[in-house]
């Protein structure tokens, strides 16, 4: 080999091990807020390398005039920035830390939408669809199955259904849709919350693969309500999580539900607020 192609083959060499050697740049954590309409967004959790983990809004961790991206109903919607914080230093009965974000979510005044600090990746599906009366009378019969094994009593069971909140997703490309079902009923001082995840099973009936159920009385330790809140590719896996919402007596907050050899599993819970 001639003095120059040795040269060069060493140059190649250096370079080679050069950009080997070079550490990855670090990800940046994706901050993930729930934006309660038209413009108020409490915190989450921060998910990195696939981890969900809990984060306290502050300057550092959020700053002013920053973008963010919008999400709703499993698409993204859009674009809004930071524009100011409302730090709290303790939780009282009050809405909580949260950002304030502008321009603020178009639409209802009750609508509500994720907000993260990165793209989430498009897992190529539709948005959510509205519910059919054959969905609803799908949530319908796992409601009874599930209402049955905690033996509630007829008239609970008549309020509980007449009550059910039926949404529709898809949680990955190709996937067949997921029912998520939620209810909360009060009588006196006696609460009644319920909240499913259903999907179709290998005989093609819809079944429960999570649940959740409360009854009881209306005291600090009650969980008065569970909502379903969206949808989304939040650790970049190509399924989508479920985030939820959760109130109790005088506290509340956000959660995530992870899909998880066959079922769901919570993988993060974050209050928001509370007394």
């Amino acid at each position: 080999m001639t003095p120059i192609r040795c040269l060069l083959a060493l140059t190649a060499l250096l370079i080679a091990t050069a950009s080997v050697a070079q550490p990855a740049p670090p990800v940046a954590p994706n901050l993930v807020l729930v934006l309660q309409a038209p413009d108020r967004a409490f915190p989450l959790t921060i998910v990195r390398a696939g981890a969900f983990m809990p984060f306290e809004l502050s300057a550092e961790s959020l700053q002013l005039g920053q973008r963010v991206q919008l999400h709703q109903a499993g698409a993204r919607i859009g674009e809004a920035r930071v524009d100011r914080l409302q730090i709290e230093e303790r939780q009282g009965c009050s809405d909580g830390s949260h950002a304030v974000l502008t321009p603020p979510l178009p639409g209802a005044s009750d609508a509500t939408a994720l907000v993260t600090t990165r793209a989430l990746k498009d897992l190529g599906v539709e948005r959510a669809a509205a519910a059919t009366e054959a969905d609803r009378r799908a949530a319908r019969e796992v409601a009874r199955t599930i209402l049955a094994r905690h033996q509630a009593p007829a008239a609970a069971l008549a309020d509980t259904l007449a009550a059910l909140r039926v949404s529709v997703v898809r949680i990955e490309r190709a996937g067949q849709p997921v029912l998520v079902v939620s209810s909360h009923i009060e009588n006196q001082d006696n609460v009644q919350t319920l909240f499913f995840v259903a999907e179709r099973n290998a005989q093609g009936v819809y079944a429960a693969t999570h649940e959740e159920f409360f009854r009881g009385g209306a005291g600090a330790s009650a969980l008065m309500e569970m909502d379903f809140v969206d949808h989304a590719d939040l650790d970049d896996d190509g399924v989508a999580e479920l985030v939820y919402a959760y109130a109790g007596y005088e506290w509340s907050g956000y959660g995530v539900l992870k899909r998880a050899a066959g079922g769901w599993t919570a993988v993060h819970a974050q209050a928001v607020g509370g007394c």
